[in-house]
């Protein structure tokens, strides 16, 4: 199928659904991929009770794909026709994803293993409500919605200090290479 531009009020109207308006105007790589990432964050997630992450990218994607939409149908016949049709996250340059997720495996493991101890503890949070007295269950969902919060806290602070001393690191070492720059050219002016 060709992409092609096409009535601008039926874009706007596909374009409320994630993917739609993209595979109305002929990017079906595009819309599928977009509309995929949309259905597996919403249901995959939420039935793994990770409603706030389901939450967060379903709305992150609704607005990426809505905006997306609409300017690939306000760009000029010339650059629309420029547009290529390929899969966000697979597609034709899978050796670059598999590039990048090797860059941050231990980041991506990190989250992986994070991901599968809060679906155990909400597991286990919700067979506990079931068979052990209630003040017991109560001590595990108060602890369950605090300490992850602590600790996302915390992270963000480390990833802000690093983030501080990394660019004074950067800063003192631009100061050092000008001063090494400045002796230089001194000492060439000299000879």
């Amino acid at each position: 199928m060709k992409a092609k531009k096409k009535n601008r009020f039926l874009t706007f109207c596909f374009s409320c659904m994630p993917g739609a308006g993209e595979m109305y105007m002929g990017f079906l790589k595009t819309g599928l991929s977009l509309m995929s990432i949309f259905l597996l964050s919403i249901f995959g997630l939420s039935y793994f009770r990770f409603e706030e992450f389901a939450v967060v990218i379903g709305v992150t994607m609704w607005f990426y794909s809505f905006f997306h939409a609409n300017h690939l149908a306000s760009l000029s016949d010339e650059e629309f026709a420029e547009v290529k049709d390929s899969y966000l996250f697979a597609g034709e340059d899978f050796g670059g994803q598999i590039a990048w997720a090797s860059k941050y495996q231990k980041v991506l493991a990190g989250l992986l293993i994070a991901a599968g101890v809060i679906l155990l503890w909400n597991t286990a949070t919700d067979l506990a409500r079931n068979f052990l007295p209630e003040y017991i269950w109560k001590i595990m969902y108060t602890v369950g919605d605090y300490v992850p919060r602590v600790v996302v806290a915390i992270l963000i602070m480390i990833v802000g200090v690093k983030m501080i001393l990394g660019r004074k690191a950067q800063l003192a070492q631009n100061i050092v290479e000008n001063e090494q720059k400045e002796d230089t050219a001194v000492i060439q002016e000299e000879a």
